[in-house]
């Protein structure tokens, strides 16, 4: 069963019920009222009776009184205590089949024969003779019963004839509510059929839950896009990347196989050149991988990293590695901050790494405090970045200077992976640079 269905049912039942539930309700009040009204009715016409018959004693005027107040379809009788009527008046015989039932108290009940409902009141009285008797009135409920027959028919109609509107409410409501719905499906279905990306129009101003389940679809919509342009944008470069160092070992093999062995001079050359390549097709394999696996998510060692030691002990490293001098400055003797240590000491590595490539003069390392944030920052005397390239120097595989990067076989990847590691950590990185006079990065993380 499909939602408009369900919708259809679930709205006809509903109105069906609370129909049924008020009618019920109504007929079962009319009903109480009626019958309540007419015991109170016989109750109050057989004291009527009692007061009447007080002073009388003449048995005929008895049975005059007792006529002219017989009920409508009625009885009225005198019971002894024994049980017996000694006098009893009504116009169908049917009646006296109720068998007389002495009691000392007065009452009001309801009997039954025949499938028709009779009030009966019970009244002791003094007769004339000094005795105890009863007066007992009977009152057919018949014609009262004949109007709540006709209550119970408007109260049927009036039920069947709600189920129609309740229909069409139903129709209409579920025309509303499943309109964008049916339009996400049809939207979902073209992109399936057609492998692209395309976003729902949402006319209504409404805000309600139905536009804002369109409104998300429309920004998942713009998340996959992005996403798989990414992918394809990362596949590409990567594709690009890869190509050069593979035509360079293939060349290189090439020439191994046809000349290599007899030419020691080729053969040392081809080696080493297809050994650079490959290591360089290493780091940049890993590092492809890195940010492959960032796209997913980094698990965080989250600790207190004192950044002041870490930062002398990867310049230390550095400067033996490149024999460069780099100056660590900080006004703290520990500055320290939440991070994962190895992520940190990662990025430093980038960043001085990157310094020290386009540098010949000392890099200098601050770290402190400001504000709410612990910052430190990578300043290099070098060659600088131009101002075009900036604002692209954190894209996978870029490079401003390609023919230098290929020298210093950069691969484009390392201030990607520096910026991913910074966001993971929740801070923001920021350069600073001028062509001729140096570059300066500057990482701020929140404390």
């Amino acid at each position: 069963m499909n939602i408009r269905s369900k919708i259809h049912l679930c709205l006809t039942v509903s109105f069906l019920l609370i129909s049924i539930v008020i009618n019920t309700s109504i007929y079962f009040l009319f009903y109480s009222i009626t019958t309540n009204d007419k015991l109170n009715h016989v109750r109050l016409q057989a004291e009527n009776i009692a007061a009447v018959l007080k002073p009388v004693s003449n048995e005929r005027y008895i049975h005059d009184i007792l006529n002219s107040r017989l009920p409508l379809n009625g009885m009225i009788r005198v019971v002894n205590e024994n049980s017996h009527a000694i006098i009893t008046v009504t116009e169908d015989e049917q009646l006296t089949n109720f068998k007389p039932a002495f009691t000392n108290s007065q009452k009001v009940e309801l009997k039954s024969m025949n499938g028709i409902q009779y009030a009966v009141s019970n009244l002791p009285i003094i007769w004339h003779n000094g005795n105890i008797m009863m007066i007992e009135v009977t009152a057919s409920l018949a014609s009262s019963y004949e109007s709540l027959k006709i209550l119970k028919l408007v109260l049927t109609v009036a039920l069947l004839i709600v189920l129609i509107p309740s229909y069409l409410a139903g129709r209409m409501l579920s025309n509303i509510m499943l309109k964008p719905i049916n339009s996400m499906i049809e939207t979902m279905e073209e992109i399936q059929r057609k492998s692209i990306f395309k976003k729902l129009e949402l006319k209504s101003q409404s805000k309600d839950e139905l536009y804002k389940l369109g409104s998300t679809f429309n920004k998942m919509m713009d998340i996959l896009a992005k996403n798989f342009e990414k992918q394809q944008q990362f596949v590409s470069d990567a594709s690009h990347e890869l190509k050069t160092p593979l035509t360079v070992i293939e060349s290189n093999a090439s020439m191994l196989k046809r000349w290599g062995m007899k030419d020691p001079a080729l053969l040392e050359e081809s080696v080493d050149a297809i050994y650079s390549e490959a290591v360089r097709m290493q780091e940049m394999t890993k590092q492809m991988l890195m940010l492959a696996n960032h796209d997913a998510e980094w698990n965080l060692d989250i600790k207190k990293v004192d950044f002041v030691s870490l930062s002398k002990e990867t310049s230390k490293l550095m400067k033996n590695a490149y024999g460069q001098h780099i100056s660590v400055y900080s006004p703290f003797d520990r500055v320290l901050g939440n991070a994962d240590r190895q992520k940190m000491k990662q990025l430093l590595f980038i960043l001085l790494d990157n310094a020290l490539k386009y540098s010949t003069s000392p890099i200098e390392l601050n770290v402190g405090y400001e504000e709410n944030d612990v910052f430190f920052t990578v300043k290099d005397y070098g060659i600088g970045i131009p101002k075009e390239d900036i604002a692209h120097i954190f894209d996978r595989f870029y490079r401003v200077d390609k023919a230098r990067n290929r020298e210093t076989g950069g691969t484009g990847l390392g201030l990607s992976i520096a910026k991913q590691i910074v966001d993971s950590h929740g801070g923001s990185i920021k350069v600073v640079s001028k062509e001729g006079e140096g570059t300066e990065f500057t990482v701020m993380l929140p404390i």
